[in-house]
């Protein structure tokens, strides 16, 4: 069972549609990261994230994952990201 943790990312406004779809394609691109309860609204897509089999995953962890994957996909301005 993976550790999952609470990401939220405020942005300056996003289709929920392609929101959920980023959100989807970044667990397909990073395979062994599961997601959960992908929930878009206004201005703030949020879900829990962890890795497959990893009991120790940090906040630190997630978020890398997540600027990394905005930098190969930019589908909207992330203007916080916080993970806890």
């Amino acid at each position: 069972m993976a550790k999952m943790l609470n990401v939220e990312i405020e942005t300056s406004g996003v289709d929920a549609n392609e929101a959920k779809e980023w959100v989807n394609e970044l667990a397909n691109v990073y395979a062994d990261m599961q997601i959960e309860d992908v929930n878009v609204s206004g201005n703030k897509i949020s879900f829990k994230a962890g890795f497959q089999g990893m009991d120790d995953t940090d906040p630190e962890d997630i978020k890398t994952k997540i600027e990394e994957y905005l930098t190969m996909n930019e589908a909207f301005q992330a203007n916080k990201i916080n993970v806890r």
